[in-house]
């Protein structure tokens, strides 16, 4: 049978075991062989010893609305991470309508973000009546932070992904420019803030597995040491 074409993110932590405890008993994920997954998200977990926030800053989720979603995970003890540390903020920008978001710690951590597009268009993207919570239906996008976003963007089109949008942000700190790809169904978000952050070399959200695609299997290094296998 054909893999699924999909990028997955890897997330490094120091007890896996405690990290898939958490993502079931919070978000509703559940095990599928080495994965998790949620409706259309998938992550795999891998044992290290991340310093902190790496080249890929954070996981989104899709959800039809911010505020709903993120009651009763506040209500649990999830914190609120200090990207948005008085709630859920908005982007008019983005899609037809902008999006509304927040971002939480996840495990160790690890930046998971919760994301609703506005107006007409705060539906899901993908449903699967199976899930625990529909709020939380699966997959949005990939958050990675770029010091050259043009070079990135060349590497992602290299392995054959699809421009989706392109935004240039105006904030009082300058112009962000945001890129959009798409492989499948999975979505990386590029961006280049004007004040790079500081990435560890080891980070929580480590690397990006690739599956079925054409492309030669193996490891591929991107600019600023973004890691990617193709599996």
């Amino acid at each position: 049978m054909t893999p699924e074409t999909a990028i997955i993110p890897e997330l490094s932590v120091r007890d896996p075991q405690a990290a898939q405890l958490w993502l079931c008993g919070v978000f509703g994920f559940v095990a599928a062989g080495d994965e998790l997954r949620l409706g259309s998200q998938r992550i795999a977990l891998t044992k290290g010893a991340p310093g902190g926030h790496g080249r890929i800053d954070h996981l989104a989720l899709a959800v039809a609305d911010v505020d709903l979603a993120l009651a009763p995970l506040l209500a649990a003890g999830v914190r609120l991470d200090d990207t948005t540390p008085d709630g859920p903020l908005e982007i008019a920008e983005f899609w037809d309508s902008g999006v509304r978001y927040a971002f939480v710690q996840g495990p160790e951590g690890a930046r998971i973000e919760l994301c609703a597009r506005r107006g007409g268009d705060t539906r899901p993207r993908i449903s699967d009546p199976a899930l625990p919570d529909p709020r939380l239906p699966g997959h949005d996008h990939i958050g990675i932070p770029c010091t050259d976003i043009t070079a990135t963007e060349a590497f992602f089109l290299s392995l054959g992904l699809q421009p989706v949008a392109a935004v240039d942000l105006i904030r009082p700190e300058g112009r962000i420019p945001v890129r959009f790809l798409r492989l499948g169904s999975s979505v990386v978000e590029l961006y280049a803030p004007s004040v790079p952050p500081a990435c560890a070399a080891q980070g929580l959200w480590a690397g990006l597995r690739l599956t079925g695609t054409a492309l030669t299997k193996g490891p591929r290094v991107g600019p600023d040491g973004l890691r990617l296998s193709v599996v």
